[in-house]
Protein backbone atom coordinates (compact mmCIF):
# COMPACT_ATOMS: atom_id res chain seq x y z
CA UNK A 1 0.00 0.00 0.00
CA UNK A 2 1.04 3.65 -0.88
CA UNK A 3 2.06 6.16 1.98
CA UNK A 4 -0.68 8.78 1.84
CA UNK A 5 0.94 12.20 1.48
CA UNK A 6 -0.65 15.94 1.50
CA UNK A 7 -0.09 18.01 -1.33
CA UNK A 8 0.20 22.38 -0.61
CA UNK A 9 -3.45 22.77 -1.14
CA UNK A 10 -4.30 20.01 1.61
CA UNK A 11 -5.42 17.01 -0.65
CA UNK A 12 -4.05 13.71 0.15
CA UNK A 13 -3.02 11.23 -1.52
CA UNK A 14 -0.04 9.21 -2.92
CA UNK A 15 2.54 11.15 -4.80
CA UNK A 16 2.28 8.83 -7.70
CA UNK A 17 -1.68 8.83 -8.25
CA UNK A 18 -3.08 11.79 -10.53
CA UNK A 19 -4.81 14.48 -9.23
CA UNK A 20 -8.62 14.19 -9.06
CA UNK A 21 -10.28 15.53 -12.27
CA UNK A 22 -11.28 19.15 -11.26
CA UNK A 23 -15.22 19.54 -11.35
CA UNK A 24 -16.52 23.06 -13.35
CA UNK A 25 -17.41 25.78 -11.76
CA UNK A 26 -21.42 26.16 -11.46
CA UNK A 27 -23.22 28.30 -13.49
CA UNK A 28 -24.29 31.86 -12.27
CA UNK A 29 -28.02 30.99 -11.31
CA UNK A 30 -26.70 28.05 -9.15
CA UNK A 31 -24.55 30.68 -7.24
CA UNK A 32 -27.27 32.42 -7.00
CA UNK A 33 -29.29 30.16 -5.01
CA UNK A 34 -26.32 29.34 -3.11
CA UNK A 35 -26.79 31.31 0.46
CA UNK A 36 -23.07 33.36 0.87
CA UNK A 37 -20.96 33.07 3.83
CA UNK A 38 -22.25 35.12 6.58
CA UNK A 39 -19.30 37.46 6.80
CA UNK A 40 -19.66 38.14 3.44
CA UNK A 41 -23.36 39.37 4.03
CA UNK A 42 -22.25 41.32 6.07
CA UNK A 43 -19.66 43.40 4.39
CA UNK A 44 -21.95 43.54 1.72
CA UNK A 45 -24.33 45.21 3.77
CA UNK A 46 -21.75 47.70 5.66
CA UNK A 47 -20.40 48.82 1.89
CA UNK A 48 -24.63 49.28 0.92
CA UNK A 49 -24.02 51.57 4.06
CA UNK A 50 -21.13 53.55 3.57
CA UNK A 51 -21.90 53.80 -0.25
CA UNK A 52 -22.37 57.12 -1.49
CA UNK A 53 -25.74 58.99 -0.84
CA UNK A 54 -27.47 61.75 -3.43
CA UNK A 55 -28.26 64.26 -1.44
CA UNK A 56 -32.02 64.80 0.18
CA UNK A 57 -32.30 68.29 -1.42
CA UNK A 58 -36.15 68.35 -0.85
CA UNK A 59 -37.91 70.37 1.91
CA UNK A 60 -40.06 68.09 3.23
CA UNK A 61 -37.96 67.21 6.32
CA UNK A 62 -37.05 71.32 6.44
CA UNK A 63 -40.85 71.81 6.51
CA UNK A 64 -42.06 69.31 9.27
CA UNK A 65 -38.82 70.38 11.29
CA UNK A 66 -40.08 73.96 11.24
CA UNK A 67 -43.58 72.91 12.02
CA UNK A 68 -42.68 71.26 15.27
CA UNK A 69 -40.61 74.05 16.23
CA UNK A 70 -43.38 76.47 15.83
CA UNK A 71 -45.86 73.89 17.74
CA UNK A 72 -43.59 73.78 20.70
CA UNK A 73 -43.14 77.70 20.59
CA UNK A 74 -46.48 78.40 20.95
CA UNK A 75 -47.00 75.65 23.03
CA UNK A 76 -44.03 77.34 25.66
CA UNK A 77 -44.90 80.99 24.61
CA UNK A 78 -48.46 80.89 24.40
CA UNK A 79 -49.51 81.10 28.16
CA UNK A 80 -46.51 83.94 29.04
CA UNK A 81 -47.44 85.92 25.82
CA UNK A 82 -51.08 86.10 27.29
CA UNK A 83 -50.25 86.74 30.96
CA UNK A 84 -47.83 89.21 29.33
CA UNK A 85 -50.54 91.32 27.74
CA UNK A 86 -52.77 91.01 30.83
CA UNK A 87 -49.90 91.99 33.06
CA UNK A 88 -48.41 95.69 30.82
CA UNK A 89 -50.30 98.60 29.70
CA UNK A 90 -51.67 98.62 26.58
CA UNK A 91 -49.05 101.35 24.88
CA UNK A 92 -46.25 98.99 25.49
CA UNK A 93 -47.56 95.91 24.10
CA UNK A 94 -47.22 97.12 20.87
CA UNK A 95 -43.77 98.03 21.38
CA UNK A 96 -42.21 94.79 22.90
CA UNK A 97 -42.29 90.79 21.69
CA UNK A 98 -41.52 88.01 23.46
CA UNK A 99 -38.22 86.66 22.02
CA UNK A 100 -37.72 83.34 24.45
CA UNK A 101 -39.68 81.54 27.53
CA UNK A 102 -37.60 78.85 29.59
CA UNK A 103 -39.36 77.67 32.86
CA UNK A 104 -37.53 80.80 35.21
CA UNK A 105 -37.17 83.36 32.72
CA UNK A 106 -38.95 85.41 29.58
CA UNK A 107 -36.35 87.37 27.61
CA UNK A 108 -38.55 90.27 26.20
CA UNK A 109 -37.33 92.44 23.40
CA UNK A 110 -38.25 96.01 23.04
CA UNK A 111 -37.86 98.35 20.03
CA UNK A 112 -36.04 101.50 21.90
CA UNK A 113 -34.09 102.69 25.01
CA UNK A 114 -37.31 104.91 25.93
CA UNK A 115 -39.27 101.61 25.67
CA UNK A 116 -36.82 99.77 27.59
CA UNK A 117 -37.23 102.29 30.59
CA UNK A 118 -41.09 102.36 30.76
CA UNK A 119 -41.35 98.55 30.46
CA UNK A 120 -38.42 98.25 33.72
CA UNK A 121 -40.83 101.30 34.84
CA UNK A 122 -43.97 98.81 34.75
CA UNK A 123 -42.44 95.45 35.69
CA UNK A 124 -41.31 97.12 38.87
CA UNK A 125 -44.57 98.92 39.58
CA UNK A 126 -46.69 95.66 39.96
CA UNK A 127 -46.58 93.91 36.38
CA UNK A 128 -43.56 91.82 37.41
CA UNK A 129 -45.61 90.21 40.15
CA UNK A 130 -48.93 90.29 38.21
CA UNK A 131 -47.05 87.35 36.10
CA UNK A 132 -45.80 85.92 38.97
CA UNK A 133 -49.06 85.42 40.00
CA UNK A 134 -50.92 84.38 36.76
CA UNK A 135 -47.98 82.26 35.47
CA UNK A 136 -47.62 80.57 38.87
CA UNK A 137 -44.21 80.81 38.77
CA UNK A 138 -42.74 82.70 41.96
CA UNK A 139 -39.03 83.15 40.84
CA UNK A 140 -39.84 84.55 37.02
CA UNK A 141 -37.40 87.01 36.08
CA UNK A 142 -37.85 89.11 33.11
CA UNK A 143 -34.95 89.86 30.77
CA UNK A 144 -35.06 93.07 28.44
CA UNK A 145 -33.49 93.18 25.28
CA UNK A 146 -33.11 95.76 23.11
CA UNK A 147 -33.56 95.14 19.36
CA UNK A 148 -35.48 95.52 16.04
CA UNK A 149 -38.51 93.43 15.92
CA UNK A 150 -38.78 90.49 14.38
CA UNK A 151 -41.52 91.47 11.81
CA UNK A 152 -39.75 94.72 10.77
CA UNK A 153 -37.05 92.96 9.48
CA UNK A 154 -38.74 90.98 6.53
CA UNK A 155 -38.15 87.46 5.51
CA UNK A 156 -34.86 86.03 6.13
CA UNK A 157 -32.16 85.36 3.02
CA UNK A 158 -30.54 81.81 3.30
Amino acid sequence: MAKRSTNSRGATGSGSEPAPARVKAASADATKATPLDPSIQRTQRMCERRAFRDKDVSISRMVGDIARQAKRDVERSGSAAEAWRAAMPAQLIDETWIESVSPMQIVVGVSSSPASFAVDRALRAGALAELRRVMQIPGLRVKIHLGRSPSSLGPRES
